[in-house]
């Protein structure tokens, strides 16, 4: 597995998502399809899932239902620190289950600045 497959797994699983689900592969392959057209996060439903359904012979609502149910389940075993800091203020209250199309773009936008982090530490 390459450092930035690594690293989103790995960022998923402190959000509380199991690797034993669909949903939790489903967001691995989106978060690499927005990583390299992050044009994809803009209309998830027309232009995301079913480029993820594609990959796995699967249906957009399926992948939809699969990536809801997943952040649902595992919002609840969250790092909480980990998401305070990449959804800050986005939530109303601790207890407010971000929608999938929050979720994902945050998920991006911070791997991505993660990602930027450790360049310019590798380069300067």
């Amino acid at each position: 597995m390459r450092s930035k497959e690594k690293k989103t797994a790995q960022t998923l699983m402190k959000l509380g998502n199991s690797p034993k689900s669909k949903g939790f592969h489903y967001l691995c392959v989106g978060l690499k399809f927005i990583m390299s057209d992050p044009r994809s996060v803009t209309n998830l439903s027309k232009i995301l899932y079913p480029k993820i359904a594609e990959k796995f012979q699967a249906t957009a609502i399926g992948v939809e239902r699969s990536v809801r149910s997943s952040i649902q389940t595992g919002w609840h075993r969250r790092d909480i620190e980990l998401a305070k800091e990449m959804f800050g203020n986005t939530l109303q209250s601790d207890n407010d289950i971000p929608s999938n199309a929050l979720y994902i773009s945050a998920v991006a936008e911070w791997l991505k600045w993660d990602s930027d982090d450790d360049q310019s530490t590798n380069s300067g």
